[in-house]
């Protein structure tokens, strides 16, 4: 990944292309972590009812960095990150909470025209978890994290320096069933 980087970085440098911005996104990420499923197994396992809280979702950031290549097409490359994504799970006597944030580098190649644009690349990224449960009045705390790389596809409208749009995250992480799709408004500079 550090090596597609240092190219995508040198073409870019390159005086030969148009135009470049920068820019910021904000807003919401939306991913499914199983966390209905997960209450379901602590309920068979325990025999007990299982109450089950969880986001849906978290806010999102991205900075990026645009290059058009023509009028037409360009080069995105960004650090995104969210939020943390929680659930509780709670029965008789115990409880258990889990969290998972995101972070990660993209770069991709985007199409535009009239005001439109839709884009598609790949990003390395990496998912923290953390999680405990407690019985009997002590808490037991684990976190982990898992790395690795996906694609990534969006589009939206634009117009002078704003932007509103969607992207889908897929396998963030490198984990296959952590896909995450972002609903965003943006200024570029």
């Amino acid at each position: 990944m550090k090596k597609f980087m240092i190219v995508i970085f040198m073409l870019i440098s390159s005086k030969s292309f148009s135009e470049s911005a920068g820019g910021i996104e904000g807003g919401i990420a939306l991913m499914d972590f199983g966390a209905e499923e997960t209450g379901q197994r602590i309920a068979d396992i325990s025999g007990s009812t299982v109450l089950v809280e969880y986001d849906r979702a978290t806010w999102y950031g991205r900075l990026f960095y645009e290059q058009e290549l023509n009028k037409e097409s360009f080069i995105d490359l960004g650090y995104f990150l969210t939020g943390s994504l929680d659930a509780k799970y709670t029965l008789s006597g115990a409880s258990a909470t889990e969290g998972y944030s995101m972070n990660g580098v993209e770069a991709s190649y985007g199409y535009r025209n009239d005001g439109i644009y839709f884009k598609g690349g790949v990003h390395q990224s990496q998912v923290d978890g953390k999680a405990s449960i407690t019985i009997g009045g002590t808490t037991y705390a684990s976190k982990a994290s898992a790395s690795g790389m996906g694609f990534l596809l969006g589009g939206g409208t634009e117009t002078d320096n704003t932007r509103y749009g969607v992207t889908y995250y897929s396998s963030v992480g490198g984990l296959d069933d952590a896909d995450l799709l972002v609903i965003f408004y943006g200024i570029k500079f």
